[in-house]
């Protein structure tokens, strides 16, 4: 037996793998690749009973900066911001929940621009989440940015859900795309924070082909979160969107996103992997909800058809939420 298909032997029945062995991994091309996605498979089948999860819709998402962003990232020039609700005080955070919570809707996701250091002001609407969770008893998850171990504890005490993080493996990426300067070791110790603060649901992100479409630290990142029991691994795939410096550039090969959604399955055996709403539309789209649903992914964001397609040719079974809800959340929120 070749030395890969011990590695993938062993990996498809939990064992886990290192930087190193993933790497190997990524650069498997033919025949190999097909084993790989084999391989991740039997694991996805050994971790969920064969039962992928779709989510149709998303929580809304509201913008707590307004249209308003300090760092104005390459791949995303504020464009995103525009698909939000935007809100820019407690006062009408706390409104617009009512709203939502009297419309039937049961988990609402913060985000919005960053300030200079990549943070999202959540620190500014503790009262105001405090308030959302006592009087709606919504859930409420954020993407924080790198935030730092004191922010985290008082988001858990305002009664935050879940934070929802992006981690980069690579800093020159970071620099390029960011203008910010974080190492790994920011990542870990904003991980590792978050934990010891008691945030119950941590679901990080990670894009892609950040880094101008190419493939570079995502590896390094998985390998990041997988020291951290993380509740959910959120995989988005970088979308060349207009008006910004990334307008033109090619997006990842849905086969590359295979592959990582296939290494992030072996290296991290226990935890769910989501294919999440943001990644590239039209043709491009179908190829990767195909080829993510073969690669063992266990929850794809509004799936296309051909994730449902490729789900039922493959025999599995297929657990549907039409309403709002996350793909970042634990299987089952009864209390929602």
């Amino acid at each position: 037996m070749r030395v890969e298909e011990k590695l993938l032997e062993e990996a498809s029945k939990g064992s886990g793998l290192s930087l190193e062995e993933a790497k190997t991994l990524l650069s498997f091309e033919g025949k190999d690749f097909d084993r790989l996605l084999k391989a991740s498979f039997k694991l996805f089948l050994k971790k969920t009973g064969g039962v992928i999860r779709f989510y149709e819709n998303a929580f809304p998402p509201i913008t707590v900066t307004g249209f308003e962003c300090e760092l104005d990232c390459k791949h995303c020039h504020k464009h995103y911001l525009k698909h939000m609700i935007p809100i820019k005080t407690p006062e009408e955070l706390v409104k617009v929940c009512e709203k939502l919570h009297r419309k039937g809707v049961k988990g609402v996701l913060l985000s919005g621009g960053s300030r200079k250091d990549g943070t999202v002001p959540l620190d500014l609407f503790l009262d105001a989440i405090k308030t959302i969770k006592k009087r709606f008893g919504l859930w409420v998850e954020a993407h924080t940015g790198p935030i730092k171990y004191e922010t985290s504890v008082l988001l858990a005490k305002a009664g935050l859900d879940a934070v929802l993080p992006d981690v980069v493996g690579e800093p020159e990426t970071v620099k390029k795309v960011y203008g910010l300067n974080l190492k790994p070791e920011d990542y870990v110790s904003m991980l590792d924070g978050m934990v010891k603060a008691g945030i119950k649901n941590i679901s990080p992100h990670i894009c892609i082909g950040l880094d101008y479409g190419r493939l570079k630290g995502e590896i390094k990142a998985l390998k990041i979160v997988s020291k951290f029991n993380p509740t959910v691994v959120v995989l988005t795939v970088l979308i060349p969107t207009k008006e910004t410096p990334m307008e033109k550039v090619p997006p990842p090969k849905p086969e590359d996103v295979a592959k990582i959604v296939a290494i992030a399955n072996l290296m991290l055996p226990k935890t769910p992997i989501s294919l999440g709403c943001v990644r590239p539309g039209g043709t491009h789209r179908n190829h990767i909800d195909k080829l993510a649903v073969k690669a063992g992914v266990s929850r794809i964001a509004v799936p296309s058809k051909n994730a449902f397609k490729e789900a039922k040719k493959l025999g599995l079974k297929t657990k549907v939420f039409h309403k709002n809800m996350c793909c970042c959340v634990k299987n089952s929120l009864k209390h929602i």
